[in-house]
């Protein structure tokens, strides 16, 4: 069979199958259609979402700094704008020593399955410190459980975090300790103690940090 008699062949084959398909075509072209502007559509309404609360989070932060309530209008938007309303009513809450609304936007954030592992880590080593001051601050085991939370939520894959988690798990020790007024000697914090300067992991900061602490709670 020559060139061209293979050539008419195939346009031939290719004539018959769409005329013969041409409605499925159609329906799937037409479905394509609906689809893609569909997606076109969500994508414009989402980028004035994000322009939307992108204007209303700079306008309330510029206009007044002490009074960030506004922003609570914000947070359960979808997107970082959401994130960082969270993250301006936490620190003000902590200045204002708010601590267990503070407690609340922690707990929101670190559900969010939005946030790199990178960010979820910095977010629950803050509110891991943040709660455990609290807690001295308030005089309350109350916020032990979600501090035990927050360690959890840091990546100790990360090495930049894996000896901010080791300390973090002994201060909430400590701080159990602390507050119900436990003896340290016979406690899980010596054994913490010996497994953070046993690691080769662990920074010689955070061992000097450490050994600072443990020392205070043998003599004190």
């Amino acid at each position: 069979m020559s060139e061209d008699n293979k050539k008419n062949s195939l346009l031939r084959k290719i004539q018959n199958f769409i005329f013969t398909n041409y409605i499925q075509l159609i329906i799937s072209l037409v479905i394509l259609l609906i689809i893609f502007i569909g997606f076109q559509t969500y994508n414009y309404f989402k980028i004035q979402d994000i322009k939307s609360s992108s204007i209303s989070f700079f306008d309330i932060i510029n206009e007044n700094q002490n009074d960030l309530n506004s922003l609570e209008n914000l947070i359960d938007d979808d997107n970082i704008f959401s994130i960082l309303s969270k993250l301006k009513l936490i620190q003000q809450n902590n200045e204002n020593k708010n601590f267990s609304y503070s407690n609340e936007l922690y707990k929101e954030l670190l559900a969010s399955s939005n946030l790199d592992a990178l960010y979820k880590s910095a977010i629950a080593a803050n509110a891991s410190y943040t709660m455990i001051n609290a807690s001295y601050e308030d005089n309350t085991n109350n916020y032990l459980n979600d501090i035990s939370i927050f360690i959890n939520n840091i990546n100790d894959e990360l090495d930049s975090y894996f000896s901010i988690k080791k300390e973090l798990e002994y201060l909430l020790i400590i701080t159990e300790i602390d507050l119900n007024k436990s003896e340290y000697s016979n406690s899980k914090a010596l054994d913490k103690y010996n497994e953070i300067f046993n690691s080769n992991l662990v920074s010689a900061s955070t061992k000097e940090r450490v050994k600072k602490i443990h020392e205070f709670q043998l003599y004190k």
